[in-house]
């Protein structure tokens, strides 16, 4: 890319109440045209309008656990042996071919990614060599480029070739009113892809508010045609979830959840397996999945609400 990040950010960034563009941006804040400001905390740019986020700006200086806690990634032996010598209960089987084209068709490219969470060294080693990649969260406990709420967010019209959200819109208090924000910093033509969860427990609360069906996602994006639509956890995948959750919900104390957590990962992480066959997208395959992913392109058409419920009719007449 012959642009850097920070001649991007100068030249993209927007107020998120004025709309009005990047003055300069130093080591302690982002002034804008109007002298409104933002601050920059470890040279991370959070621009959140407080009056309208239910995010405010201190707690994410403080790196207070919202959304996502960094001690759940913490060193610790039951970390470690839930996150590296367990089986996991879901498994997306399609998702390194799924971002792997993605990147092959955006060289060069501009994208954003909505919640990036501790993915951040992922996201950059598909899509960091060979695009500029700007990485953003609600906190800035892994570090990203910038913080802001996706409900508002603070870059131009048409600023990126492709927007990323994997399993975000769930966790926002507006999801309707994120898509028209994603749909308006895609450019034309750009491209969106979005994953979230059908089928899973309540997480990372309170700051867990949505599942979305399959006409549900895709009615949220009125300016933008369907371009491909994959289950990515399968029916087995929600099995092994809920029957895992049983068993740890069933309990109070904390010791025996823990071991509950460890037998349910024992007797139910095989059963995921059972999604490799049939992948097949039918109409069958959206009943019930654990998630899904939907990849848009924008073309700028206001579709009227049949018109978004005519992919449904599309996949079933293909089933």
């Amino acid at each position: 890319m012959n642009q850097t990040k920070d001649d991007f950010l100068k030249e993209s960034l927007i107020n998120p109440i004025t709309k009005e563009h990047v003055k300069h941006i130093n080591e302690h804040e982002v002034l804008f045209m109007c002298s409104n400001s933002y601050p920059t905390s470890n040279n991370i740019p959070i621009i959140i309008d407080e009056t309208e986020s239910i995010f405010n700006i201190n707690d994410i200086i403080s790196k207070k656990p919202t959304a996502q806690d960094s001690n759940y990634r913490r060193k610790s032996l039951k970390n470690s042996i839930r996150q590296n010598l367990l089986p996991s209960l879901s498994k997306d089987f399609t998702l390194t071919k799924r971002y792997e084209k993605l990147a092959q068709t955006h060289i060069n490219g501009k994208i954003l990614i909505i919640g990036a969470g501790d993915k951040i060294e992922w996201y950059k080693s598909v899509f960091g060599q060979k695009s500029l990649l700007i990485t953003s969260d609600i906190h800035s406990q892994f570090k990203p480029d910038i913080v802001f709420d996706s409900h508002q967010i603070p870059f131009a019209n048409e600023s990126f070739d492709l927007v990323i959200a994997g399993q975000v819109l769930e966790h926002t208090f507006k999801p309707w009113e994120v898509a028209k924000e994603i749909e308006r910093v895609v450019k034309t033509s750009g491209n969106i892809l979005i994953e979230v969860p059908f089928n899973f427990p309540y997480h990372s609360p309170p700051y867990d508010f949505f599942r979305f069906t399959f006409t549900g996602l895709r009615s949220l994006f009125t300016k933008c045609s369907l371009k491909e639509y994959e289950v990515a956890e399968g029916k087995a995948s929600t099995i092994a979830v809920f029957n895992s959750q049983f068993l740890i919900e069933s309990f109070s104390s904390r010791i025996i959840r823990m071991l509950m957590l460890f037998i349910g990962r024992i007797l139910f992480g095989w059963i995921k397996y059972l999604d490799l066959l049939n992948k097949k997208t039918t109409i069958r395959s959206i009943a019930m999945p654990k998630g899904f992913s939907m990849i848009f392109q924008k073309d700028n058409i206001k579709r009227k609400n049949n018109d978004l419920l005519s992919d449904f009719f599309l996949l079933k007449n293909k089933s």
